[in-house]
């Protein structure tokens, strides 16, 4: 499925009505168990650094007025969840941006079968006069995201995933804000032979649309494969394989090839290690680019969604008008720790070479670390705190960029409920974003939020922080 463009967000709003009605229709065929929970609360933000520039830093405060309706709908097999939240922002300093908005999120998950399963998230950011919001420097999005995972035979799969978002933001390369629409649209097949042997294929078709012309602006194919075999239950070996396609609207357009093959070797049955050798040539009218990297290290899986995974190695850049090179570290690392029954703590570690992101997508690719953690602790009943902070270093070694950015957070979060229908929160973040760039400012961000919330005696919570995708969109900004 391909999303086109909504050119308004009523198209888009309505969309997600009648997507909406189908879940709901669905729903009702089995028991399910309805849940309703309104609440108001009141908001006061507040920012040292409201347009994030290094120089002319502006204070600025705002309050905002809002309510949550949300609705769920929970059964064996289905989940839905429809929250909607209506509010007012006032600004103390910059008037003209004072507006009402109505939000809607729906999403959840559907099991037809024991051979189906389907996912879903859709978000509609409604504002009050979206062409007069460019010119004031507020950010907003629509997304829609559908996956689902289909047991066609007894040993072969079929996945589908739709993600798509219209948005307003402030991109990585030049810090503007700029109004696009994303899409990504994949499929793939999974077939098993034997205990521990698989091969897939799959294919994604994806492109980002600026509003107005841009660098980052492409379409892109990339169809790709995989093998997983073992010759005993203690050595084996797995390759991947890839094609990517890249045409860019202004930039150079692209075409990658990349291959990867371990020799895996296991310990225990979650610990195992590995060699592994990864090449990949990327052509380009400017002059081709081939990367070769052989490395060593180890996995060792705890879980579905964590372990740790830490390669050594050496990487080799190579383009026509020079070479660099030097060690390599390649790290996958996830894995929350219940420290007690009111603590635990959640570390994410990752360092990897891979294309450059939606928002920088002209830059090439990039060498990229990033390590974050969020530690909770629950002091009382009524008492809990929050602290989450991350680090990401982002390289960009292409002879014609040459950069490096740097991005610091660091946020706390207290909550405190002195009645069951009373929660009060106060949050701080620090922000500090660093570039050898000169396309783009250094910034440095402090800001502040307290709310006051009312709700009934038995509130409906959407499950959060349920995977690791969920836990890095919060730490990470993904």
């Amino acid at each position: 499925m391909i999303v086109q463009r909504c050119t308004c967000g009523t198209v888009f709003l309505s969309c997600l009505t009648v997507v909406a009605v189908v879940f709901f229709n669905a729903s009702f065929s089995t028991a399910m168990k309805f849940e309703f929970t309104p609440s108001v609360y009141v908001s006061e933000d507040y920012t040292d650094n409201y347009n994030q520039t290094e120089k002319n830093r502006e204070e600025e405060f705002f309050t905002t007025y809002g309510a949550n309706f949300l609705f769920g709908f929970v059964g064996k097999t289905q989940r839905f969840y429809l929250n909607y939240n209506p509010l007012y922002k006032d600004y103390d300093t910059h008037d003209d941006e004072d507006s009402f908005e109505n939000n809607i999120q729906f999403y959840g998950d559907l099991e037809l079968s024991k051979r189906a399963i389907i996912n879903f998230d859709m978000g509609y950011d409604d504002h009050e006069n979206t062409d007069n919001m460019i010119s004031d420097d507020k950010s907003w999005q629509h997304h829609a995201s559908v996956s689902g995972e289909f047991q066609v035979a007894r040993h072969t799969g079929l996945t589908i995933e739709e993600n798509y978002t219209e948005s307003f933001d402030r991109d990585q390369r030049t810090g503007t804000l700029k109004e696009h629409e994303t899409n990504s649209t994949s499929v793939g097949i999974t077939h098993e032979f034997g205990k521990m042997n698989s091969f897939g294929l799959d294919y994604e078709y994806s492109f980002d649309d600026y509003d107005q012309s841009d660098a980052d602006e492409y379409t892109s194919h990339s169809p790709s494969a995989f093998f997983v075999f073992w010759f005993t239950p203690q050595l084996g070996i797995d390759s991947n394989l890839s094609f990517e396609q890249k045409k860019f609207e202004i930039s150079e357009d692209e075409d990658t090839y990349t291959g990867d093959l371990r020799l895996i070797k296991k310990i225990t049955r979650n610990f195992q290690t590995y060699i592994k050798y990864k090449h990949t040539h990327t052509e380009k009218d400017g002059g081709d680019k081939k990367v070769y990297n052989p490395s060593l290290g180890f996995d060792w899986d705890i879980t579905r969604d964590s372990g740790f995974s830490l390669g050594l190695g050496y990487l080799i850049q190579e383009w026509e008008q020079g070479t660099d090179k030097g060690l390599f570290v390649d790290a996958d690392i996830f894995k929350t720790f219940n420290l007690s029954r009111r603590g635990a703590l959640t570390l994410s570690g990752a360092s990897g070479y891979d294309a450059s992101g939606d928002d920088n997508a002209s830059l090439g690719f990039t060498l990229y670390y990033q390590a974050g953690f969020l530690f909770t602790y629950q002091f009382t009943k009524l008492f809990s705190v929050d602290l989450n902070g991350s680090f990401t270093i982002d390289e960009y070694d292409e002879p014609d960029v040459d950069r490096v950015d740097n991005t610091l957070d660091f946020g706390v979060v207290l909550s405190w409920s002195p009645f069951r229908w009373m929660n009060l929160s106060l949050a701080y973040e620090f922000e500090n974003y660093d570039t050898d760039s000169g396309s783009r400012d250094d910034y440095r961000e402090n800001s502040g939020t307290l709310t006051v919330s009312l709700y009934p005696l038995k509130p409906l919570r959407m499950d959060e922080l349920s995977s690791r995708e969920d836990f890095e969109k919060r730490i990470f900004n993904n």
